[in-house]
Order: structure tokens, then C-alpha cells, then sequence
């Protein structure tokens, strides 16, 4: 599958902010099953940007934007070609439980922290699933899909990107992220490698949830396959139509941007995601680009306001100043 994918971020601002720094993980993964053949950044205002890649390999870009400015907006577009194998979880040779794997930097995958905690409702969860020894690796995945998709609603407004799988479990209720949380917790109290996913996910006649806006689903590790990523918000495999931008331990490792700015300032953001299945590579592609977007910076904000300050102060000091001698005249009186 060749697809389009852009994905645009309004940052606005209630006053004038002095000083943004962010991380920006917008870029498609280079995979086995996914090859990006071109990808465009452009920021504004326009600032200079550092591309790295981070300890799991996602391709990071930081900025910074001094001066003052009251808004900032980011646009990523790709290219890339997407070719994911799918397997028969019901037929697969990897049994419960696995040993311990000797990678060690799969260790992170298999421990509880942040959003992901250890708590005893979890561990209730996963105690009804009644996985015995010997019970399939990928009938134990399908299974907690089956329990996932049953017992929680996907509503939005009820938690944030942050919350802890606890607040899921209480509320019976959440989104993409939340899903994802808890599988990968019923996972980790099972001694399966698991981790999570950000990404986008192109809409096609079957209609899923999280379509054409930033999602999130695990991959889980099995032995005999390596990860097989999974949703368990839309109780299925990822398909060719799940683009995947980073992979990390929860949330935190791969939200698509974050960062700080200097300013009292309240922040709204606004995302917009669109993806479109091209026929045929487009011409003139650039392995990767970066342009500066024409959004307006204000070096003399400050002293302006200082002036403007300045001279309030002077007014009503002479205002304050005529009304004491007002009152004095007519105490005089």
C-alpha cells in the first residue's frame, strides 16, 4: 500500500509567549514492513531544527523559537510504502509461559510504570482470561482483545493522554491510548514482552476507531514471529493501513510532540491528520526536507508593552494626583 500521510499541529496562545523548546515525533518509522521514501517538515515561525534519532529509534526534530510570538504550527508530510504480514494467532507454536528473554533491552517492555501500573483489578483481569501452562501465546493475545472489547466503552472526554490504566478500570470508559495502556499492562503481568504504539491509521471500507487522526495499538513479542502488533481498541491485527511513527514503553516515549514555553500564557492545539492511497510514487520526492512556514515572531513586543506600561503608570499617578488635590481644595473649603 503506497500512501500519503500529513499531519498538521496548530499551537495557539493566549498572550505573547517569550521562548518554545519542542520534540517533535511525526516521522514514519523506517521498517521492514514499512519504507519511507520521502518525508517534508515545515515549521513556523521559521527556526532552525536538529533531526536525531532517539534510544528506541524514532526519528526525533527539536526546535526552539525565541522572540516573542502567540502562535506556532508544524506540518509533516510522507510517503511511504506499507507491507505488513499478518499470522493465524489461533495456530501459533509459541506456548505460556515464555522464558525469559536474553535480550536485555527487552526488559523495558516487560515492567510496569507510568500510565501502566500494577494494581489488583488488573490482576483480576487478567486472572479471568484463565490462562493455564501450555495455553498458546496468540490465543492468550486474542483473548485479552476479546476482554478488552467486551468489559470498556471507547468514549472520549474521560481521560487524558497521562491518565493511569486505574482511572480506565473505574470509569469502564476511554480511547485509543487507554485500550493500549491496559492491554500492554494484562500483557506485562503475563511475562509477555509488550509495547506501544503511535501512529495513524488510513481509513478503508471497514469502519475502525481512531481512523484518520493519530492512534495507538501494541505490539506484542512472540518468539516464533518477532512483534505483532495488535488493536485491541478495533479487537483486530494492524494491517497495511496502520503507519506507524514510534514505539516506546507507554505514551511517554512517543507522543508526537511535547515540550515548554516561557509565559503565562493558556495553550490550545489543534491536530488535523489526512492520508490518501496513491496509485503511483510521486515525482521530485526528497529523501527529507525542511521549510520554514511564514508565522510572525514580535521582537519589539516587549518594549512596546513596556512603553505602553510606562505611560499607564504616568496617567494615573496624574490622576491620582488631581483627585488628592481636588480633595484638598475642598477640605480647604
Amino acid at each position: 500500500m503506497l500512501l500519503l500521510i500529513t499531519h498538521n499541529t496548530e499551537l495557539s496562545y493566549t498572550e505573547m509567549i517569550s521562548e518554545s523548546v519542542m520534540e517533535l515525533r511525526v516521522t514514519p518509522r523506517q521498517e521492514m514492513y514499512q519504507h519511507r521514501l520521502s518525508f517534508d517538515l515545515a515549521i513556523g515561525p521559521p527556526t532552525s531544527v536538529n533531526s536525531y534519532f532517539d534510544w528506541l529509534g524514532n526519528s526525533v526534530h527539536s526546535f526552539t523559537v525565541n522572540g516573542f510570538h502567540n502562535a506556532i504550527r508544524i506540518e509533516a508530510t510522507s510517503v511511504l510504502e506499507v507491507d505488513r504480514k499478518t499470522i493465524d494467532l489461533m495456530d501459533t507454536n509459541d506456548r505460556w509461559p515464555l522464558e525469559p528473554p536474553a535480550d536485555y533491552t527487552l526488559c523495558d517492555y516487560m515492567q510496569f510504570g507510568g500510565p501502566v501500573v500494577d494494581c489488583p483489578e488488573l490482576r483480576e483481569l487478567v486472572h479471568d482470561l484463565r490462562v493455564r501452562p501450555g495455553t498458546p501465546v496468540g490465543e492468550i493475545a486474542f483473548r485479552m482483545m476479546q476482554s478488552v472489547h467486551d468489559r470498556f466503552v471507547y468514549e472520549q472526554g474521560h481521560t487524558t493522554v497521562s491518565s493511569p490504566i486505574t482511572d480506565f478500570l473505574r470509569l469502564g470508559k476511554g480511547v485509543c491510548q487507554d485500550f493500549t495502556h491496559l492491554f500492554i499492562g494484562m500483557a506485562r503481568a503475563l511475562g509477555i514482552p509488550a509495547r506501544y504504539v503511535s501512529g495513524i491509521v488510513h481509513p478503508m471500507k471497514e469502519a475502525l476507531r481512531g481512523t484518520t487522526q493519530t492512534h495507538a495499538w501494541c505490539e506484542l513479542l512472540f518468539p516464533e514471529f518477532g512483534w505483532v502488533a495488535l488493536d485491541p481498541t478495533n479487537r483486530r491485527q494492524a494491517g497495511n493501513n496502520f503507519v506507524t511513527l514510534g514505539v516506546g514503553r507507554d505514551y511517554r516515549d512517543v507522543a508526537p510532540n511535547k515540550g515548554v514555553f516561557r509565559g503565562r500564557a493558556v495553550e490550545s492545539m489543534a491536530v488535523t491528520v489526512e492520508s490518501t492511497l496513491l496509485q503511483q510514487v510521486p515525482e521530485e520526492l526528497a529523501a527529507e526536507r525542511l521549510r520554514p512556514l511564514p508565522i510572525p515572531v514580535y521582537p519589539g513586543w516587549a518594549r512596546d508593552r513596556r512603553i505602553l506600561s510606562n505611560a499607564f503608570q504616568v496617567a494615573k499617578s496624574a490622576q491620582q494626583a488631581s483627585q488628592i488635590a481636588q480633595q484638598t481644595g475642598q477640605s480647604a473649603q
